[in-house]
C-alpha cells in the first residue's frame, strides 16, 4: 500500500472517529432530552451513512478514485457527514447544537483536499441543509423555535463556516505553493543527476557514468557470460585544430563525433566521452571479431563527414579489448588504451585489436 494510499485512509479513519463521537453524543442527549431511546428512523439515518462511508472508503483503498481530482473523496465524503448531521438535528430539533458542532468539526477535513471555490461551496450547502432544518421544525412545532434567536445562531453558524472557508482557501494557497516548489525541486535534483553522468558538450554519459556502467557489465557477464568490448577512441592530430582555428570550431568537431558515436550504436552499447577528444564505446554481447565489423563502419563514416562549420576532415584512431572473464573493470579499459595508442604508434586512422598489437 502507497504512503499517500496510507495518509489517506488515516484521514479518513480520524473523520469516521469524529462522527462515531457525535453520534454517541447524540444518543446519550437523545436519551437525556427524551428519557427513550431514539427512534428507528435514526438508525436507518445512520446505516445509510455507515454504508456510504464505507463506499468511499472501499473507492479509496481499491484505488478506484486515484484516477480522479480527489482520490481522497474528501468532497463527498464531507457532504455525506453534512446531510447525516441534518437528519439528525432534523429527528430532535432540541440537540441542534450538538448537531453544529458537528458542522464545525467536519471542515478541518477538507483543509488538505479542498480549493477556496470549494470550501465555500461546502460552507453554503451547510448553511442551506441548517436553514431547511429549521425551516421545517418551524412549520412543524413552532413553539420551539424563537425566531430571533435562530437568526443569532444562523449568522453565527455562518460566520464561523465562513471562517473555515477563508482558512481552506489560504491552506489552498499555501499547498498549491508547495507543490510547485517540490515540483521544481525535483526537476532541479533530476537535472542535477542528469548533469552529473552527461557530457555537457557531447550531451553523451560520462566517464562516471561509463565506470559505472562497466562495473554492471563485468556483473553481468560473470554471472551469465555475455561478452563485451570496450573501444577507445580518439580523434588523430585534435591539437591542430584548436590551434589553427580555434576552440569554438574544436567544439563543434567534438560535439559532431559523439552525434556520429551515438547514432552507430545499438540502445544496449555505451558511447561516453571519457576526457577530452577521448571516448569510449561499451559494445555489449560481441566479442572481438563482431565488434570489428561496428567499429570500421564508424572509421569510415568519420572519414567521409565533413565536421563544423569549415567543413574540416578528421581521422580517429580505435584500441579495442575484450573483456576477459573475473578481470577487474580498468584492466579491459586500460587494454583498450593501450590498443589506442598502438593504433597511433601504426599510422593512425586505424583499428588494432588487442591480439594485433602489445597486450
Amino acid at each position: 500500500m502507497g504512503q499517500l494510499r496510507k495518509d489517506i485512509l488515516r484521514r479518513h479513519g480520524l473523520a469516521s472517529a469524529g462522527v462515531l463521537l457525535f453520534i454517541a453524543l447524540y444518543y446519550v442527549g437523545y436519551g437525556i432530552e427524551y428519557g427513550i431511546a431514539p427512534s428507528v428512523w435514526f438508525y436507518l439515518i445512520t446505516a445509510v451513512y455507515l454504508a456510504g462511508h464505507i463506499i468511499t472508503v472501499w473507492f479509496v483503498y481499491t484505488e478506484r478514485a486515484v484516477e480522479g481530482r480527489d482520490p481522497s473523496m474528501t468532497l463527498p465524503v464531507m457532504l455525506l457527514v453534512i446531510l447525516y448531521m441534518s437528519g439528525l438535528m432534523l429527528l430532535a430539533p432540541e440537540l441542534r447544537g450538538i448537531m453544529i458542532l458537528g458542522y464545525l468539526n467536519i471542515m478541518p477535513f477538507g483543509v488538505f483536499r479542498l480549493t477556496g471555490r470549494a470550501f465555500v461551496g461546502v460552507s453554503l450547502f451547510t448553511i442551506v441543509c441548517y436553514s431547511l432544518v429549521i425551516f421545517s421544525t418551524h412549520y412543524s412545532t413552532s413553539k420551539l423555535l424563537v425566531p430571533e434567536f435562530e437568526v443569532v445562531i444562523g449568522v453565527a453558524l455562518m460566520t464561523s463556516l465562513l471562517v473555515y472557508a477563508f482558512i481552506g482557501r489560504e491552506f489552498f494557497i499555501l499547498r498549491k505553493a508547495y507543490g510547485e516548489k517540490n515540483s521544481e525541486l525535483r526537476r532541479a535534483l533530476a537535472r542535477i543527476e542528469e548533469l552529473a553522468v552527461t557530457d555537457e558538450l557531447t550531451g553523451l554519459n560520462n566517464r562516471r557514468y561509463l565506470l559505472k556502467t562497466l562495473e554492471k557489465q563485468r556483473a553481468l557477464s560473470i554471472r551469465q557470460g555475455i561478452p563485451f568490448v570496450v573501444a577507445f577512441i580518439d580523434i588523430d592530430y585534435f591539437k591542430r585544430v584548436n590551434d589553427e582555428h580555434g576552440h569554438r570550431i574544436g567544439d563543434q568537431v567534438l560535439a559532431e563525433l559523439a552525434h556520429l558515436l551515438r547514432v552507430s550504436v545499438r540502445e544496449i552499447d555505451l558511447a561516453a566521452r571519457y576526457g577530452g577528444e577521448e571516448f569510449v564505446l561499451l559494445l555489449s554481447g560481441l566479442n572481438l571479431e563482431a565488434a570489428t565489423g561496428v567499429l570500421e563502419r564508424i572509421r569510415v563514416s568519420v572519414e567521409n563527414h565533413r565536421f563544423s562549420e569549415l567543413e574540416l576532415e578528421q581521422r580517429v584512431s580505435i584500441g579495442v579489448a575484450q573483456y576477459r572473464p573475473d578481470e577487474a573493470s580498468e584492466d579491459v579499459l586500460n587494454r583498450a588504451d593501450r590498443m589506442l595508442y598502438e593504433a597511433k604508434r601504426l599510422g593512425r586512422n586505424r583499428i588494432t585489436l588487442e591480439s594485433e598489437g602489445i597486450v
